[in-house]
């Protein structure tokens, strides 16, 4: 009967040691996602400071050139493109919708250049990550500033090939994703395609400096 108790014993302490290794592992491995989920989020604001804190050493191009790399590096554009194109992406050709790829980075580079124009000790700090539908995270985030509340940043991140990347922003609870698709879709029902394209090249003409 001794034997046999101290059989069992010997199983149990063996199985918990197990699960205690499983548990130990799945916890590191949620942390080093949830890591790597906050890797475009901090590349984009480390830039975005950058950038503030530059903003009277440096020109307009300098800035862009630095927000181009970053931006390109972070979001998934041609996600984005889809999405606020909707179902008139399908009828697109392949070198109309990378043109608007393109474009569409050049109008976000050249908002984020034109809005993050100054620096008065603004600082980026993070706040959760939570999971989403389809596979998708909300990294939360919010921009503090000396002498105004604090502004709520959020990013909507997606694994794409391995690398996480920002699929939309959400700031102050408007999500820009959902904004640019209702604008895209009505300028096209009313306009046309090419009366959108003409819309985006004068806005990112309106962000540049005169």
């Amino acid at each position: 009967m001794t034997t046999k108790i101290n059989s069992l014993q010997s199983a149990l302490k063996f199985l918990f040691g197990i699960y205690l290794i499983f548990s130990v592992n799945l916890l590191y491995a949620e942390s080093d996602q949830e890591t790597a989920m906050q890797v475009p989020v901090n590349q984009l604001h480390d830039a975005l400071i950058n950038i503030m804190k530059t903003a009277d050493s440096s020109s307009f191009e300098e800035r862009y050139a630095l927000m181009e790399n970053i931006i390109t590096k972070t979001f998934n554009t041609a996600l984005i493109s889809r999405v606020v194109l909707s179902r008139y992406w399908k009828s697109l050709d392949e070198k109309t919708k990378n043109d608007f790829i393109a474009l569409f980075d050049r109008l976000t580079i050249s908002t984020y250049v034109n809005r993050f124009d100054s620096y008065d000790d603004e600082s980026f700090k993070f706040l959760s990550v939570e999971p989403m539908k389809k596979e998708r995270f909300l990294v939360k985030t919010e921009l503090t500033q000396k002498n105004d509340d604090p502004v709520s940043f959020n990013y909507i991140v997606q694994n794409n090939n391995g690398e996480w990347k920002i699929i939309s922003v959400i700031a102050n609870g408007i999500n820009d994703l959902s904004l640019k698709r209702a604008e895209y879709s009505s300028v096209i029902k009313d306009q046309g395609f090419s009366a959108l394209i003409e819309n985006m090249k004068q806005k990112i003409s309106d962000l540049q400096p005169k």
